[in-house]
């Protein structure tokens, strides 16, 4: 089911406590709010096994300002994982996309996910690093050894696919945020 995240209950926090502590801290949830769009989730019963956030921003560059939504909190519990369940939630998240329109979706992730991401569509962008939080304190995602995903979806940004190759991709996205 889709959903907005702020209406999630706590079930779903329980499903991103798993894969994200917190601390056992009761932040806000969703985290950065103004990037957030929407979520996908598989239900079994009342218990959520399977989550799929979608974000958004804009940002300049290379002297061109682009829409971009990428993946965030994508986690599937344990028991619940080599059914599929985690692919066909992203292949949806990728249509929902789709569907907006937007330039370009990218966003990071461990390295041994990429091919649950080219699954879905995705491509690694090798030698591209995603820049997240603030420009006073920019969040790299280098720093964490993690991969560049991405998708160009626009006529415009397939024209500049080669202004995001070996490039910086930077989205004010708020302290401490990258998706």
């Amino acid at each position: 089911m889709q959903y907005p995240q702020t209406d999630c209950g706590a079930a779903i926090r329980d499903l991103e406590r798993m894969a994200w502590d917190d601390g056992g801290q009761d932040g806000a949830f969703p985290s950065a709010p103004d990037t957030y769009d929407t979520s996908f989730v598989w239900m079994d019963g009342d218990v959520a096994v399977c989550h799929v956030g979608i974000r958004k921003t804009e940002f300049l560059h290379r002297g061109q300002r682009y829409l971009a939504y990428g993946l965030s909190e994508v986690v599937t519990r344990p028991e619940y994982r080599r059914r599929g369940l985690a692919t066909t939630t992203i292949r949806r998240a990728a249509r929902y996309i789709a569907d907006r329109r937007p330039d370009l979706s990218v966003f990071t992730c461990e390295p041994d996910k990429i091919p649950l991401y080219e699954r879905g569509g995705w491509n690694i962008a090798k030698d591209v690093c995603l820049v997240g939080g603030t420009r006073e304190r920019p969040f790299r995602s280098d720093s964490l050894h993690l991969a560049t995903m991405i998708r160009l979806l626009s006529p415009r940004a397939k024209a500049h696919a080669a202004d995001f190759e070996h490039a910086d991709i930077v989205l004010e996205l708020g302290e401490g945020q990258l998706w």
